[in-house]
């Protein structure tokens, strides 16, 4: 199976309120030869603040923002996915890419009324090459150059960790330079720790990962906490009833005799001891799980014997009401889910009706006058909000002139500056303080940029306050 690496650059880190602006993506063959590459700018949304720091590290100049020869975002994502879909299926493989990049892409998808899970259906699986690395650090850390960063640790950022390991990373935080970085490590972590390269091969699909915690009572679970590598033995519990793709396992160092004559006082209690005893994984986001052979040691409740590691785990698997006890205790102390007024956090929602999917469908076939009819005629008030920003930022004289009036106060509001209601997106006020204390310290390579983003931000400012007032 052939193996597409992708990466992003984007306004800034938050994954629900800023926007990509750089996609580039490279397929390989199964021996990750690049075979093919492509590479896609788009223009700022009307309604994001690009934050300063962001444009800093990626050079992007306020002429790449606002050129009117790049696609929109709208046509970025069309084609994003036709060509993903092109290349597939295949393993998708990023890096940081399974908690950063990809929520970007989803929301760009979501965004333009495309399919959000495009890098695990069709035949897909993932792949994010940040934890192996970590794994590989502790696993195989001789096969490998650490740098370590400014407070002494080991740097797992790509741009300090693939120019150490032989990669010109001279142009880090381009995106498709970011893609060949990528493509780069995994060379290395196929070649030299293939037991942690074929660990993630064997469970990068959720499929593949449940059918290894069903037929394996004892496993180790590897994970990335705060930049390090965590080792448990466990033994599942079961999953989650209301989200199938998580996982609650339980860590061995607990006896389960002594957990059976607990009362249920005791178990919530328990739930948060540290070393968390109970914990969750994601059996749809590659999850690591090593064998016991090779992390040996290096895996807590290892020391416990692999005899009595067998023993509790399978006490644990023949007691189904111990296990439905502790999975119990952790979802009563979980907060309830709210739901987030803005569409934006909105896309994990109820899958759309098969009516309002035919909508969809309408919509990215027809011209722009039928699609502002379909905005009104979608179920799902998602749909609506959503289709009908498309047309205002792509077709707005399709609009009837009040409209248009509106959806520009409403952009003015919600970038003028901060309120209690605003929300998380960044502000042309925030964007300014943050530009001009940026200036005091700024490399002399990016003071240029940084001072053209804060004039055309002053310069927006005022812009947008006369439209409040209109």
């Amino acid at each position: 199976m052939a193996f597409i690496f992708y990466d992003t650059e984007t306004t800034g880190a938050d994954r629900a309120f800023d926007q990509i602006l750089q996609f580039a993506a490279a397929v390989t063959d199964d021996d990750l030869n690049v075979v093919d590459q492509f590479e896609i700018r788009s223009r700022l949304l009307p309604h994001i603040i690009p934050s300063p720091g962001a444009m800093v590290v990626t050079a992007v100049s306020v002429d790449q923002l606002f050129d009117p020869q790049l696609p929109s975002h709208f046509d970025m994502s069309k084609r994003i996915h036709d060509v993903m879909t092109a290349w597939s299926p295949a393993t998708i493989v990023g890096y940081n890419s399974i908690t950063f990049d990809e929520e970007l892409l989803r929301r760009a998808l979501y965004s333009s009324l495309l399919p959000i899970y495009l890098t695990n259906t069709g035949g897909n699986s993932r792949l994010d090459v940040l934890p192996l690395m970590v794994a590989a650090h502790a696993f195989a850390p001789d096969g490998f150059q650490w740098p370590i960063n400014e407070k002494g640790r080991v740097s797992f950022k790509l741009d300090r960790l693939a120019p150490a390991n032989g990669f010109d990373h001279s142009k880090a935080h381009d995106a498709l330079a970011d893609v060949h970085a990528t493509v780069h490590l995994a060379r290395l972590i196929r070649e030299r720790a293939p037991a942690v390269w074929n660990s993630a091969m064997s469970y990068r699909t959720k499929a593949l990962a449940t059918e290894y915690v069903e037929t394996n009572a004892a496993f180790v679970a590897t994970r990335l906490r705060f930049g390090q590598c965590s080792s448990n033995l466990v033994t599942a519990l079961g999953v989650n009833t209301e989200n199938t793709g998580e996982l609650f396992v339980l860590d061995l160092r607990q006896d389960p005799d002594a957990l059976v004559s607990m009362g249920e006082d005791e178990l919530a209690a328990l739930i948060f001891s540290k070393p968390r005893p109970v914990s969750s994984l994601k059996l749809n986001a590659c999850p690591l799980f090593m064998p016991i052979d090779v992390v040996g040691s290096k895996a807590s409740g290892y020391e416990l014997g692999l005899d009595e590691i067998n023993r509790r785990a399978e006490l644990v698997r023949s007691n189904g009401q111990l296990r439905q006890r502790l999975i119990s205790a952790v979802k009563a102390n979980r907060v309830p889910f709210s739901e987030s007024p803005h569409v934006e956090e909105q896309i994990y929602g109820s899958f759309y009706s098969s009516t309002d999917q035919s909508l969809i469908d309408e919509f990215h076939r027809m011209d722009w006058p039928r699609r502002f009819d379909i905005c009104m005629e979608f179920s799902d008030r998602r749909l609506r909000a959503l289709s009908r920003r498309i047309v205002f930022f792509e077709a707005p004289h399709v609009m009837p002139e009040k409209m248009r009036a509106d959806y520009n106060r409403a952009i003015a509001a919600r970038i003028h500056s901060r309120t209690e209601t605003s929300g998380r997106w960044t502000t042309l006020d925030e964007a300014i303080e943050t530009a001009t204390q940026m200036l005091a310290d700024v490399v002399p390579s990016r003071r240029a940029v940084l001072k053209d983003h804060l004039a055309k931000l002053t310069a927006w400012r005022e812009e947008a306050t006369l439209a409040l007032h209109v």
